[in-house]
């Protein structure tokens, strides 16, 4: 398992690229119901838990993650999910008053009560922008960022499209159902 730090970054996914839009199935926002209850990953003294809710046609994602000697980091986050073709994907937003750009992720049930977590490809995204395939901005020259203005629906064509190619096949975290 990867360090519990590793998990945070990933479910706030923190990242180069920014998105003003989930990534929503054909039929809109929605939340994978196997996804709703409590989560956890644990490293040494590390703690990360989620517990996911639902909130209308989405979900309500709550964090709070433990180290040793340092305040516990806690957050609430917007959440959607979208099965596109044989994959799941995730976008979440901070709900708070920091920034409200979407994060995605790809993740799957890779045993009973077991979820894994896959982060996007930030480069990706910056070669997408920079070849048309989606609509956004790249800025910087050593270090470059891009924001995707693309539609959901937009992304979802993009996603069915490459989807094996936007996210690392290597996982971000594993975490186990309490």
């Amino acid at each position: 398992m990867k360090h519990v730090c590793l998990v945070l970054l990933c479910l706030l996914c923190v990242g180069c690229t920014k998105f003003e839009n989930p990534i929503v199935g054909e039929k809109g926002p929605a939340l994978d119901e196997a996804l709703i209850g409590h989560w956890s990953a644990e490293k040494d003294d590390s703690r990360f838990e989620v517990v996911i809710t639902r909130n209308g046609d989405e979900g309500k994602l709550e964090f709070k993650a433990t180290e040793p000697g340092k305040q516990p980091e806690t957050g609430v986050t917007r959440l959607i999910t979208a099965r596109i073709e044989h994959h799941d994907f995730g976008s979440v937003l901070d709900a708070g008053v920091g920034d409200k750009s979407w994060r995605y992720f790809r993740y799957e049930f890779s045993a009973p009560g077991k979820l894994t977590i896959y982060p996007d490809d930030d480069g990706f995204w910056t070669r997408a922008v920079h070849d048309k395939l989606v609509s956004g901005t790249v800025e910087g020259t050593q270090v470059r960022s891009a924001t995707i203005t693309a539609s959901s629906e937009e992304l979802r064509v993009l996603v069915q499209g490459y989807g094996a190619v936007i996210f690392k096949d290597e996982p971000v975290a594993e975490l186990t159902r309490e």
